[in-house]
């Protein structure tokens, strides 16, 4: 696998299994959509909201 697929895949198995499985059903209804963009749209908007330089937050990809 190349390298960022690797780096994600190994935060995916870092989820606990409830959140695992949301991830799937987001993942299956972005690829069944014939319009992805409001899809990836509301995931930039939610993805902007995380406050990455908080202490308390580690990234479940990379571990840092």
């Amino acid at each position: 696998m190349e390298e960022n697929i690797t780096v994600v895949f190994h935060g995916f198995l870092n989820l606990p299994h409830l959140q695992k499985l949301k991830l799937v059903e987001a993942m299956n209804d972005y690829f069944d959509s014939n319009n992805r963009e409001p899809i990836r749209k509301e995931n930039e908007a939610r993805f902007a909201e995380i406050n990455f330089t908080a202490p308390e937050k580690i990234c479940k990809c990379c571990g840092r």
